[in-house]
């Protein structure tokens, strides 16, 4: 592979491959769901209310629900592949046996995103992302048909090593006074969610917990609770709420604020979101 950006815009699949030094990431959450394969760098990989701490090979897998981002603990070259997808390319082809999309959806939330590969899976994973990689540049015909069975080798591997994750073994290393306001977070989008609010509710000063935050994530933690609220109100619109209901049900206060804020990291508007389905 290369090591430059490959990255291609032709959803429902998009192929990148980039090769940079150590890049700012903030939270994001994407329509499709991702496959992110890490090669080098000095990465720990925030999603949810969990940190997984990533060295070569390790994939880490998300659903459009699912907050998430790179946090880097040094300028060390970055390399990673990702490759996201709309779930619905592949339905028509999972057998009744077999769920090509178990590992994104017969999971909690935050839970069992990572698996850590031996050498002989890894070079299985690579061959398959190179031939990928290979097929997004190669504009024949039926190039997208076998791209498209790379696709499904490929999540076939991962959901067959999915079976065996046990969660008991993942490491993750949240700091214990994170924890409580991650959760506390989490069953109050709705809310009140300011600093002055975090402060008194666990007696902790806000300018340490924002720099705790920031040193142990990467980010803000405003950051941080806008993505959370973009993602709840996915969810309600999804759910057939309407888009004022959403608005309200996910804690913004600003209804021309919510609609800024949501097209610009959705990428439509929530109107025509719900309409999508």
């Amino acid at each position: 592979m290369s090591g430059i950006d490959e990255s291609k815009t032709q959803w429902p699949l998009i192929f990148s491959h980039i090769q940079v030094p150590a890049p700012r990431v903030e939270f994001h959450l994407h329509d499709g769901y991702e496959i992110y394969f890490i090669i080098s760098g000095d990465v720990n990989y925030f999603v949810e209310k969990k940190i997984y701490p990533l060295q070569y090979g390790d994939l880490i897998f998300t659903n459009n629900r699912e907050i998430h981002k790179p946090s880097f603990q040094s300028d060390k070259l970055y390399e990673r592949i990702c490759l996201e997808f709309h779930p619905s390319i592949l339905r028509p082809f999972i057998p009744p046996d077999f769920d090509l999309l178990g590992c994104f959806t017969n999971r909690t939330n935050g839970e069992q995103n990572k698996l850590t590969l031996t050498a002989r899976q890894r070079e299985e994973v690579m061959g398959l992302f190179t031939r990928i990689e290979r097929l997004t540049a190669d504009e024949r015909q039926g190039s997208d048909l076998l791209r498209l069975g790379c696709v499904i080798e490929l999540l076939v591997l991962i959901n067959r090593l999915f079976l065996n994750i046990a969660p008991e073994t993942e490491r993750t290393n949240i700091p214990d006074k994170l924890v409580p306001v991650l959760d506390y977070i989490e069953t109050h989008l709705d809310g009140d969610l300011s600093l002055e609010i975090l402060e008194k509710t666990f007696y902790v000063n806000r300018f340490h917990l924002s720099k705790l935050f920031k040193q142990s994530i990467g980010s803000n933690i405003h950051n941080y609770i806008l993505i959370k609220r973009l993602a709840a109100a996915k969810q309600w619109l999804a759910e057939g709420a309407s888009v004022s209901q959403a608005c309200i049900r996910s804690g913004f206060n600003d209804y021309s604020n919510f609609l800024k804020q949501f097209k610009r990291t959705v990428g439509v508007s929530p109107g025509s979101y719900r309409r999508q389905g």
